[in-house]
């Protein structure tokens, strides 16, 4: 695992390089035409850990690395091909209606559904309340992440915190070179994002939405998943309603705390 820890930087330069030879890029909120690689970054890294983990868990089960492959993949499809001039869900939904156009974002949309579906059914939870609870997770997760990656660092952060919040904590006695390879990819990760060299893009803020919705269906209590799936829904349509970042810009606690961490020139 400690000869793995240092393919991440390899990993990280590669992804860059690529995608920006293939224009997989976007224009940040500095104006700078960065890659959108992340997500490649933090799909190769879970897949390194999750292939040579020591714990047999679903977190790192086949299923579960089809879920977040397949949101990946859709997640960059949306990233190449997606239009960004239609906002929210409600905007492409009604441009489905009157135009007859079946955008990238409402293929991410019933990806989701279906990955979702597939996840659930290899797990086969007891009851329909279950079957709810857990699709609303993870369908929802994915998306909300995706609304919250306008910034460098604050999709981190969010996840973080919902971590700090609705998951309990365990003890688990982990070699070092396990250590090693997690504190290495959360360095690369803030480097890559802090520093405003790369982004997420939607590939990889809907791949770190659905390793959190799978973390939450599998360890956190039930009142905690009703609490966040409650989150979650008040903040979709929020965000069909007003801009985070506006809002943020407004509220300069808010504001603070979003800068936190961010090295930029």
């Amino acid at each position: 695992m400690i000869i793995l820890s240092f393919t991440l930087p390899l990993v990280a330069i590669a992804s860059m390089l690529f995608f920006t030879r293939m224009n997989w890029t976007s224009t940040n909120f500095l104006k700078r035409s960065i890659p959108y690689s992340i997500g490649f970054f933090v799909l190769y890294s879970y897949l390194t850990f999750a292939i040579f983990s020591p714990w047999e868990i679903y977190v790192f089960s086949g299923v579960s690395m089809i879920y977040l492959c397949g949101l990946w993949l859709i997640g960059l499809v949306d990233d190449v091909m997606g239009d960004k001039r239609t906002k929210g869900l409600k905007g492409h939904i009604r441009k489905f209606i009157q135009e007859g156009t079946f955008s990238t974002a409402l293929l991410k949309l019933t990806g989701t559904f279906m990955l979702a579906y597939i996840w659930i059914s290899l797990m086969v939870p007891a009851t329909v309340e279950q079957w709810i609870r857990y699709s609303l997770i993870l369908i929802l997760t994915p998306h909300v992440m995706n609304l919250f990656d306008t910034r460098p660092l604050r999709v981190w952060k969010v996840s973080l915190l919902h971590v700090a919040i609705f998951l309990p904590y365990v003890v688990v006695n982990v070699p070092f070179a396990y250590y090693l390879f997690l504190l290495s990819f959360f360095f690369l990760f803030y480097v890559l994002d802090g520093h405003a060299v790369a982004m997420l893009g939607d590939n990889g803020a809907t791949l770190i939405g659905g390793i959190l919705a799978i973390v939450t269906v599998l360890y956190a209590p039930i009142l905690q998943q009703y609490i966040v799936i409650i989150l979650l829904i008040l903040l979709t349509v929020i965000a069909e309603r007003i801009s985070f970042s506006k809002w943020i810009e407004k509220h300069p606690i808010m504001k603070r705390v979003d800068q936190w961490g961010l090295s930029i020139k």
